[in-house]
């Protein structure tokens, strides 16, 4: 999107990126909600036909990037970007229920590490997309071909058992039913987390180009993101494992807190293309491992198996709630304190969910 919008809109590409991402934030946050809340009620039978929707998804989210294809001019693009957004919630928010419904809470810190797979699968992605000519077109058709090999095998596999729902109901019936005060009080600390990580994901590119005085390529962006996405990876799946057999979420989440704030302040206070690279990593460490956890933490503490996609989906509003506003924001900073001040100022805005989650009573 950082690139079409630059050869869409020239020098005012940046303000369309952010207009952009808040009109995709508008359609992902309502859409979420409700494909998840529409697959707890239709059907009511087995959690295999959640997967159903998600199929529907997958087909749909082909129709959208065809959209986005042909879309000529910026304000076209945003409309298209929005409807894809719709068609990839049908998508995800079934199958983020799905997940939730077939792993005990005894397994949830692995899945959260083993999530931290996807952003540097993605990256990888990025690197044979960058390696098609620059055809949009073909580009596209390679991320739905990708997308479509990586999720086929799930539809084709028999049915998980339904673990989720057996462990809700045994918190049920020993009186653990999870406050709402935590829930909301863990939402409130993966908001201002996804608010750091949006921003960072959102204006990297231009970052890093600006770092290397405008000669980083696609193809070198795309090389250097999957290399430290990479590196994110042993670090969630330890954390991940560690929290699992500790029975504790708190000091992990705390930690990886930390390793964001490192990583946003090393890429702020330094010109260095290495020690930005550094900095990098050590943020996606932290924030990859941060919200692969947090993911799985989250699913274990929903009170209701029958309502997980649409309690997941009110979760999911902390990924698409700071594209409302703050892209404008940070185009805004940016434009009188650069790239630096912004990174610097979500810096130090790491100590607010630090503070929350430390007064939290949770184990």
């Amino acid at each position: 999107m950082p690139i079409r919008f630059s050869d869409l809109a020239g020098d005012g590409d940046v303000r369309w990126l952010a207009f952009c991402a808040t009109i995709g934030a508008i359609a992902a946050g309502i859409s979420n909600i409700a494909w998840g809340w529409a697959s707890d009620r239709w059907p009511r039978a087995t959690r295999r036909r959640r997967l159903r929707w998600s199929a529907a998804g997958l087909v749909a989210t082909g129709v959208g990037a065809l959209a986005i294809v042909l879309a000529d001019d910026p304000r076209t693009l945003v409309m298209a970007v929005a409807g894809w957004q719709v068609a990839l919630n049908l998508m995800l928010a079934p199958l983020s229920a799905y997940a939730a419904d077939s792993l005990d809470d005894q397994q949830k810190g692995l899945l959260g590490g083993m999530l931290a797979f996807a952003p540097a699968f993605a990256a990888l992605s990025v690197i044979g997309v960058a390696m098609v000519p620059g055809d949009l077109a073909h580009q596209f058709a390679l991320i739905m071909l990708i997308v479509a090999m990586s999720f086929l095998p799930l539809l084709a596999r028999a049915t998980a058992p339904a673990f989720g729902a057996v462990a809700g109901t045994r918190r049920r019936e020993q009186g653990e039913r999870p406050k709402a005060e935590t829930l909301w009080t863990l939402w409130l600390v993966r908001l201002f987390v996804q608010i750091a990580e949006g921003l960072v994901f959102l204006f990297i590119f231009y970052f890093l180009r600006t770092v290397s005085s405008g000669k980083l390529s696609v193809g070198e962006y795309a090389w250097t993101n999957a290399a430290v996405q990479l590196a994110a990876i042993p670090v969630a799946l330890s954390v991940g494992r560690l929290s699992d057999a500790l029975n504790r979420r708190k000091l992990p989440l705390m930690a990886m807190l930390a390793l964001i704030a490192i990583g946003l302040a090393g890429m702020a206070m330094t010109g260095s293309w290495m020690a930005v690279i550094a900095s990098y990593a050590v943020f996606l460490m932290g924030s990859n491992s941060f919200l692969a956890l947090h993911s799985a933490f989250a699913m274990q503490q929903l009170p209701d198996p029958e309502r997980f996609g649409r309690d997941l989906g009110l979760f999911n509003l902390t990924n698409t709630l700071p594209s409302l506003t703050s892209p404008m924001l940070a185009a805004i900073v940016i434009g009188r304190f650069g790239y630096h001040g912004l990174l610097g100022s979500l810096a130090a805005m790491m100590v607010i969910p630090a503070v929350i989650l430390w007064r939290l009573k949770i184990r």
